[in-house]
Parts: C-alpha cells; structure tokens; sequence
C-alpha cells in the first residue's frame, strides 16, 4: 500500500459504504457525560457505543470490559481504562514479540545502530520512547504506516510512526513489544475540546508485566485516557484487526460512566 486511498478503499469494503471525503485519521469522538476529573482519574469507566453488532474491545492490562450488550441495532461494551495489572503470557507468545517483520527492519543498519545507541540503558522502555520522540523531528499528521527504517532516516511522521519505530527498537534491544491502535482522550484536537482521537501505540514487556509506550507523548501516566480496539501485527501495513479498528471509530460514542 503506497498511500492512504488504497486504505480507503479497503475501508469502505469493510463498512459496505462509501467513505466521506474527511480524512478517517483525523476524526474524534466527542466524550458524552464529560467530567474534567477524569483527567486526575488512575481508572475510568467509559460506554462504547457502535452500529457495527461484531464491534469488539480486546482486553489488556490497562483495559478491562465489564459488560457487553446487544439492543436497538446497537452494540454497547463497558470498559474500565487505566488498570495496571499483570496478564499471564508464556515464553512462546513473548518469543513472538520478539521477531522481525517487513514492517519492523531489524537487521537493517538505521535499527541495529540506533539500538547500539540504546543497549547500555538501565530502563528501555523509557529510554526508546523518548530517544523516539526526539528522533522524529516533524511531527506530521496523516502519514501511511511506512518500515521503521525508513521512519529513521525520515525523521517524520505521526503516532504510527513512533510505535512502528518504538516497537523496533524494543525488539532489537531484547524487549518483547507489540502495537496497538485505539483513541486516546485529547484535550483538544483540531479544535475540539476533550474527544477521543484515533492513536496508536506500544505495549513492552518488561520486568514481569506490560508496560504502554507512547512515543509522541513520553512519559504519559495516565493509562485511563487510552482505549484499545487491537493489536497490529506488524506485518502488513493493513491487516484486518487494524482496518476494522480505523473504520470504527467512524461510527462510534463514547459516554463516561464514572470510576
């Protein structure tokens, strides 16, 4: 895939309508209900609403469902965002974390020289995603997934491209790391105030749990203000769980439903 109208076209075989012209990375979700305190929460609990009746949330360690329904054409899920817990993972699926995929350039020169950068660190997960988000200058909304690699030498791109890189460079460092695409609670974007936005991001495992990693805002706390729709494998610009998870937020609400 070369550029976002494939993914477009993909999108609307997937919805079996025809897209608007706005571009589906950029839209938001207004968040009904919205308290300002939800961004002083640890946890929150938030209602997603959605017309598509297959519509899922996977669970991670900092999200759990609480209820799942169907009614009035609707699929409606409750989740609880912010929970730090462990989730049991075996030495095989870790093993997984671990491989090199097109997407992820492992033994290409810009990743195996920028983790010689980064080998000595006491904490690595910490130290990618900030040595990420210095890396990437130009923070440019609306980019196609492109390899990590090509991240490096670009020095440009959005929250796809931090993860794509961040999950690189975890990798090649020894970390088993993952992404995942969902939305994130902003304070504003592109002028609206307090709405979901389509994001991605990392997960690591490290020191026994998983740990999120947010390359284009390190050092984020507050794991409450991420919902997680899938993980991307990484190995295709546009597989399936990620197709279905940018067609979603098109056709979805969010409503607070308190801690």
């Amino acid at each position: 895939m070369k550029n976002k109208s494939i993914l477009f076209f993909l999108l609307s075989i997937l919805t079996a309508q025809t897209l608007p012209a706005a571009d589906p990375f950029n839209y938001s979700v207004q968040v009904k209900n919205f308290k300002p305190s939800i961004y002083g929460e640890k946890s929150s609990r938030f209602r997603v609403e959605s017309s598509d009746l297959e519509f899922t949330l996977i669970g991670t360690p900092y999200q759990s469902t609480i209820r799942e329904r169907i009614g009035n054409q609707k699929k409606t899920i409750d989740i609880e965002t912010g929970l730090i817990k462990k989730v049991a993972t075996t030495p095989e699926e870790l093993s997984g974390y671990l491989k090199n995929t097109l997407l992820l350039n492992l033994s290409s020169p810009e990743i195996t020289g920028a983790a010689a950068q980064l080998n000595k660190a006491d904490y690595p997960v910490r130290t990618v995603e900030d040595f990420v988000y210095r890396h990437i200058a130009d923070k440019t909304l609306g980019l196609p997934i492109v390899p990590a690699a090509q991240v490096f030498r670009m020095k440009r791109g959005d929250c796809t491209e931090h993860s794509v890189l961040a999950v690189a460079l975890l990798r090649k460092l020894g970390v088993p790391a993952r992404a995942v695409v969902g939305m994130y609670l902003s304070e504003e974007f592109l002028g609206k105030r307090n709405v979901f936005v389509y994001h991605m991001w990392a997960e690591a495992y490290w020191k026994g749990r998983w740990r999120l990693v947010d390359a284009t805002r390190p050092g984020e706390e507050k794991l409450n203000r991420y919902i997680a729709f899938a993980y991307h494998n990484l190995k295709a610009e546009a597989p399936l769980p990620y197709l279905r998870a940018v067609s979603a937020i098109q056709d979805m609400t969010v409503e607070y439903i308190g801690r």
